[in-house]
């Protein structure tokens, strides 16, 4: 029968009975039981160990500290809880500016990043949980195009309430004021991602019949929040004018003012007659981030895609069922243009000028 252990130390038992009701670190509290424990007599050393977790070494360990150094002795860590992290401070800061701005393309290029810019030798392993830890994914990344002039895309962000305030519509009327984009939309097949099994893949139909239409398509900032939606067989000046007619007759008594990019199809206000009752404004070039429309493409490719469409019309149909939910949703609308700066500089413009208010 294996011999039970004591720890023989009627001081040192003394000493740890004082100070387990007083202990409030687990594992503190967890190393003065195991030496009640020894203190009892009771149990074996195996015994001790298994109901405090730990292995019969471990155990063995804590009675020669408590027994040379008492319970300072006892409590004094080993170590002080491993190296220090390697991505801390700067390297911290510059990894997750980095990943807001989609600096890399595979957790390869920020191992080599470190090394090479910070002298920290991670492996991927390593570079994974930080990934984990800030809350890093996979994305695909917006086209940005080599035109685009960031500073002057701030700036309309910052500035869209004065020139909405500059466009002096009359006062006395009520203004709705909307955001307006295309999407070409046809025949060829769009292959869209969808659910599968792991280790499974998925095919998807296709075909290349050229066959092409336009949905038009416009929401509204603010107030009721509609929105508006017209299949065109093409894009041009008539059928951009058609489309703001159709905007404009929404609502007779209001003035409707159109933000749009600056497409050569668009009516240009400098250049062309803009229909009774219609402004635009227009965005700055190659910035497609800043028109909430942008996301209606989306919309209709998720519909459309992975199916084959035989007709334009049948293609037009499902889209229309895709479109109903957003043009009786004022909610809809509104989750898809809550753009935060595009609903800030809107509702400034309602509160200091009152020729822009609804």
């Amino acid at each position: 029968m294996p011999k039970r252990f004591h720890l023989n130390r009627p001081d040192r038992a003394k000493a740890v009975a004082a100070a387990l009701p007083a202990c409030t670190d687990v594992k503190n509290h967890q190393r003065l039981l195991a030496m009640r424990l020894a203190a009892s007599g009771q149990l074996t050393a195996d015994q001790i160990a298994d109901q405090v977790g730990i292995s019969r070494r471990q155990f063995f360990n804590w009675v020669t500290a408590l027994k040379q150094g008492g319970v300072t002795a006892l409590l004094a860590r080993e170590h002080g809880g491993g190296r220090p992290p390697q991505v801390q401070g700067k390297v911290l800061a510059e990894l997750q500016a980095g990943l807001k701005a989609g600096q890399w393309k595979r957790a390869k290029e920020i191992q080599q990043w470190l090394g090479q810019q910070h002298q920290v030798k991670l492996g991927l392993k390593g570079v994974y949980y930080w990934l984990g830890k800030l809350g890093g994914v996979l994305k695909v990344p917006r086209k940005a195009h080599a035109k685009k002039d960031a500073a002057q895309a701030a700036e309309f962000q910052q500035q869209l309430c004065a020139k909405l305030k500059n466009l002096n519509v009359a006062g006395g009327k009520p203004v709705r004021i909307w955001v307006t984009d295309e999407h070409r939309y046809g025949l060829i097949s769009v292959v869209r991602k969808c659910w599968t099994l792991r280790g499974e893949r998925p095919t998807a139909p296709y075909q290349t019949k050229y066959e092409w239409g336009y949905l038009y398509s416009a929401l509204e900032v603010d107030g009721e929040n509609a929105a508006e939606f017209l299949c065109l067989p093409r894009v041009d000046l008539g059928m951009s004018r058609l489309f703001l007619e159709q905007v404009a007759a929404r609502d007779p008594q209001a003035e409707h003012v159109v933000i749009q990019d600056q497409a050569g199809f668009h009516l240009n206000p400098e250049l062309h007659e803009l229909p009774a009752r219609v402004h635009v404004i227009p965005l700055p070039p190659y910035s497609p981030e800043l028109n909430p429309v942008e996301a209606i493409g989306d919309v209709i490719k998720d519909r459309i895609g992975n199916k084959l469409w035989r007709t334009l019309e049948a293609l037009e149909a499902s889209m229309g069922e895709e479109l109903r939910p957003i043009y009786e949703s004022a909610a809809r609308v509104r989750s898809l243009v809550s753009h935060g700066w595009l609903l800030d500089q809107v509702n400034a413009t309602a509160a200091r000028n009152s020729a822009i208010a609804g």
